[in-house]
């Protein structure tokens, strides 16, 4: 079996893609010979079609091509019956209105999902988001969770009651920094947040007294340290497509607090804490609950450790691979692709 995997453009700063198909690279390997790809322009490209049907002459007739998101109009290059489709999320049919978000939505979603025999969803809530919108037969979906990054390892940890470190994942505005903020007044703690906070954020959580950290291109390795640093996981998301932060704390033996929506509340399954992300009141009382706790975070840690054995990536590689030879077909192609965030 040979596996070519195709990503996204280098010019990214995007590395989830990358990162999921990093995690079950070496599972893949073992099943044949595995190539990587990358594809050149970013957001919506005639020039990665041109590349991608050139791509395509040049490779056998039996070969798989798996498009894992999130330039879903890629598949138009590739044949139609030897092509997988994954969606991540359907959060960028909202960003656009008018002609230009008419377009977007049949460009990424309805004529794409139309076109492949076979799409997989990386949770049911996208499954459902996608079946709303395009009306696409259930069956045609099936769902294959990401798995756990490869970097994150359990290490133990004495939980700090008088000033826990709260490591908080993410930019954009889903991510809910700003309640975050609200609810931090006066705890003591340090706010270790990967990615960015603008300068009202920053003077907010300084007019509250609250000590943060903030870090950009943290390397895996990296990012790794942060979690072994931490106390609580802080992940009261507006809107996530899976929600890797919640199972990567599980890994790494630490206590989790993120959304009761879906799909989080269904990956915590009892080993988080769940709070209404809308009310600061619901962030501030579960955090400190979490905090003064003992009995209650030790138990659920200790489920998170079970509850994580189920995004191990081989099991996950096995269910790429079973997606894969449900096609007939013994050769594959793994695409990953472009956000699609020009349109």
């Amino acid at each position: 079996m040979k596996l070519v995997l195709i990503f996204r453009s280098k010019k990214l700063r995007y590395h989830s893609i990358e990162n999921v198909f990093g995690a079950i690279s070496d599972d893949l390997q073992s099943r044949g010979d595995l190539e990587s790809v990358y594809v050149d322009s970013r957001g919506f490209s005639f020039s990665n079609l041109f590349e991608l049907r050139r791509f395509v002459s040049q490779r056998s007739a039996d070969t798989i091509f798996h498009v894992t998101g999130d330039i879903h109009y890629a598949v138009f290059a590739l044949p139609r019956q030897r092509t997988i489709l994954t969606i991540h999320d359907c959060v960028f049919i909202n960003k656009r209105k008018g002609l230009k978000g008419w377009m977007l939505k049949k460009l990424y979603l309805d004529w794409p999902v139309r076109y492949v025999p076979s799409v997989t969803a990386i949770s049911e809530k996208t499954k459902n988001e996608v079946i709303a919108l395009t009306g696409c037969n259930p069956d045609k979906i099936k769902v294959i969770n990401n798995p756990v990054s490869n970097y994150i390892h359990h290490s133990k940890k004495s939980f700090n009651k008088e000033n826990p470190v709260l490591l908080f994942i993410g930019s954009l505005p889903n991510k809910n920094l700003n309640r975050v903020i609200e609810a931090l007044k006066g705890l003591n703690c340090i706010l270790n947040i990967i990615g960015h906070a603008d300068e009202q954020q920053q003077a907010k959580m300084k007019e509250y007294n609250i000590h943060y950290v903030i870090e950009k291109n943290v390397s895996n390795e990296e990012m790794a340290a942060r979690y072994e640093h931490a106390d609580i996981i802080l992940f009261p998301s507006l809107y996530e497509g899976f929600g890797l932060p919640v199972i990567e704390g599980f890994k790494a033996g630490r206590a989790v607090l993120t959304s009761e929506i879906s799909p989080l509340k269904e990956l915590s399954d009892g080993a988080a804490w769940l709070v209404d992300p809308y009310s600061t009141d619901s962030i501030r009382n579960t955090l400190e609950r979490i905090i003064h706790d003992e009995e209650t975070r030790h138990r659920k840690i200790q489920t998170g450790l079970e509850i994580v054995q189920l995004f191990s990536p081989e099991r996950v590689a096995g269910q790429y691979y079973q997606a894969y030879t449900g096609l007939g077909l013994h050769k594959i192609v793994v695409l990953a692709s472009l956000v699609p965030y020009l349109l």
